[in-house]
């Protein structure tokens, strides 16, 4: 073990040559494809009442200081800039914690180049999110940050730290709602982290502490968002179109039939005609092949023309039909409405709807681990399967050189595996579990693999060693 510590303490430049090495890498990406403008930017660009506060400010604070024809380039480099400083900080902190060999740091570094290039060369985007005028350009950054910090918060009760992450947790749920997972995800991995650590009263000490903290970034992220738009547009409300997410689903897995269980006029008659449009369009899970793989296909493939091509705009026009003024007057009875049958319909539809949600969740745990295929299916699941089991291993070892220390690698591996579950367990009930949002741990679950799997093997090796004796 003192090699190990002298090891890691040579040439004390090191870190920093490497913060220069993963700044030249993204940097790299920026100049080879520039900004990247997609179907959502504009929305950003525009700011529009249906998005979140923190990514359009930022492009407003660039597009202000250096004008229109240059700041989205200002704005990638920024974002690259970040991401690199993520990659460097999250991968340094977590090899010092549960590795103690370069090659393990290695693996490490090189998994978030894999991820890069996939996206850049591989994935039908065709380029690095950090490169895009999209959310992603930082909450991906901001999250790798924040489970670094989670694992020394859970680890060590670091309330300093738990302060940053707690307003880290707030900006990005104020840049993609979808980023609320932060709050689930740290709670679950402190109440899974500390038990038999802590004595009773500490333990529910800490979580108590932990869920005001919560709460307070939360009110803080909402009163957030309010206050943008009461500057923005006069008023201190919501951005627009949160509940348009769960409609979708909801619509989704009706019938034409349903609309008896409205009981609001108005709201029966726009279901009823967002109903033949979907079914000209096919958009139903009636329509979709058997199978759970078949089901979430269909899905992924009708969501956008449910979301953006019918509800976007026909509950707006609806709106307006009945006297709502054209703006945040029609967008919140669009969001009024779509309320009501969603509460209308989610009972009646309740098992359909699980089914569906389940199917997402199977596919969002693989496209966090691997590009859906037949294949690489298999693998995924087995790949999950061995990080969990090697991490529950390195939970129950004793009596060894460094058992502790093997322990909390274990403990580090199951908030990995937490954070993917929470992540596609929100998203499969919010929306669909595309790659786009589950990418977030995908660099994560393969650190965490790595590392497992060096403790796995120490472990055993020593384990051997203390019975030869």
């Amino acid at each position: 073990m003192k090699n190990t510590e002298n090891a890691k303490k040579v040439n004390p430049a090191s870190p920093y040559l490497r913060l220069l090495g993963c700044a030249v890498f993204y940097l790299i990406f920026a100049f080879i494809s520039g900004p990247v403008i997609g179907a959502d930017s504009r929305g950003y660009i525009e700011m529009i009442s249906a998005r979140e506060p923190v990514y359009p400010i930022l492009l407003w604070i660039f597009r202000s200081i250096l004008g229109n024809d240059i700041y989205l380039w200002a704005v990638i480099i920024f974002q690259n800039l970040l991401m690199a400083f993520a990659v460097w900080y999250c991968t340094e902190k977590l090899w010092k914690r549960y590795c103690k060999s370069y090659l393990s740091m290695a693996g490490m570094y090189a998994v978030h180049a894999g991820v890069a290039f996939m996206c850049q060369f591989l994935a039908e985007r065709g380029s690095i999110y950090s490169n895009n005028i999209m959310t992603e350009g930082i909450t991906m950054s901001c999250w790798l940050i924040f489970m670094a910090l989670l694992v020394d918060i859970v680890e060590e009760c670091d309330y300093r730290k738990l302060t940053i992450a707690l307003i880290l947790a707030a900006v990005m749920t104020d840049t993609r709602k979808q980023m609320a997972v932060a709050y689930i995800t740290l709670f679950g991995s402190m109440f899974i982290g500390r038990i038999k650590r802590d004595n009773v009263k500490q333990y529910f000490t800490r979580l108590a502490i932990l869920a005001v903290g919560i709460i307070v970034s939360v009110i803080a992220a909402l009163a957030g968002t309010r206050l943008y738009n009461y500057v923005l547009r006069g008023e201190f409300t919501q951005n627009t179109r949160d509940m348009n997410l769960v409609l979708t689903t909801s619509l989704y897995v009706s019938d034409k039939e349903d609309s008896s269980l409205i009981e609001e006029e108005a709201v029966r008659e726009l279901f009823i005609r967002t109903m033949d449009i979907l079914e000209e369009s096919e958009s139903n899970y009636s329509f979709a092949g058997k199978g759970w793989s078949a089901l979430e296909a269909h899905y992924e493939d009708h969501f956008d023309v449910i979301t953006v091509d019918t509800t976007g705009p026909l509950f707006v026009e609806y709106a307006q039909e009945r006297g709502f003024a054209e703006g945040l007057d029609a967008e919140q009875e669009a969001d009024r409405m779509s309320g009501v049958i969603v509460k209308s319909l989610i009972a009646d539809n309740l098992g359909t709807y699980i089914k569906v949600y389940l199917a997402s969740v199977l596919n969002g745990l693989i496209n966090t681990v691997a590009k859906r295929n037949s294949l690489l299916d298999i693998y995924a699941f087995a790949a999950i399967i061995a990080v969990l089991g090697m991490s529950l291993y390195l939970l129950f070892v004793k009596n060894i050189p460094g058992a502790d220390n093997k322990r909390a690698s274990g403990r580090g591996g199951l908030y990995i595996l937490i954070a993917m579950c929470v992540n596609t367990g929100v998203a499969a009930a919010l929306i669909f579990c595309q790659s786009r949002y589950m990418i977030y741990n995908m660099a994560l679950f393969y650190m965490a693999g790595i590392w497992t799997l060096e403790n796995t093997i120490s472990a055993i090796q020593k384990k051997d060693s203390s019975l030869r004796l």
